[in-house]
């Protein structure tokens, strides 16, 4: 099956070239598509890598902060994990790299634009780190989510630093 567009524009700018041209489909493949083309034998779609994405996400994302902010305690790790992986943060990831371009949708889902909404946006981002892990393993896997995740701990943080003073200064 060929993608909606061409394929070597997205591994670009994931900065990743697939070995696997089939895991690369299957990422971008929603439930949709699959469903409207013979369903998961004939194209699978990507909910299964996006269970694998979701966990892979969770470590490299829990291992960058845990050594970023080695003195922050363990509630202060979880809120910032959670800001960085949740639906929102992971929807502007994918808009920053145009997933939506790439995605195969059933009809419905195309007109109801699909290629915005940022539950699917979401979903297929951490279905593309999934096969990036399978594909090239975990240190690719890492350099793709890192570019994202330490851009957003930045941001994160001078919202963070902000409003400490602004604390500060009300006490």
């Amino acid at each position: 099956m060929e993608l909606p567009r061409e394929r070597s524009f997205l591994e670009e700018r994931i900065g990743y070239r697939f070995l696997s041209a089939e895991l690369l489909t299957e990422a971008l493949t929603h439930s949709s598509y699959s469903n409207e083309h013979g369903g998961a034998k004939q194209f699978p779609c990507n909910e299964r890598l996006e269970f694998l994405g979701d966990s892979v996400l969770s470590v490299i994302t829990s291992e960058y902060i845990y050594e970023k902010f080695a003195t922050s305690p363990e509630g202060d790790l979880t809120r910032m994990r959670a800001e960085l992986v949740c639906e929102k943060a992971l929807a502007a990831f994918a808009e920053d790299i145009c997933l939506g371009d790439y995605l195969l949708l059933g009809r419905g889902e195309e007109k109801g634009g699909g290629r915005s909404r940022k539950s699917i946006l979401a979903d297929a981002f951490e279905a593309v780190i999934a096969a990036i892990y399978l594909d090239g393993g975990l240190e690719s896997a890492r350099r793709f989510v890192l570019d994202f995740v330490k851009k957003a701990a930045a941001e994160q943080l001078s919202f963070m630093d902000y409003k400490t003073a602004l604390q500060e200064i009300i006490q």
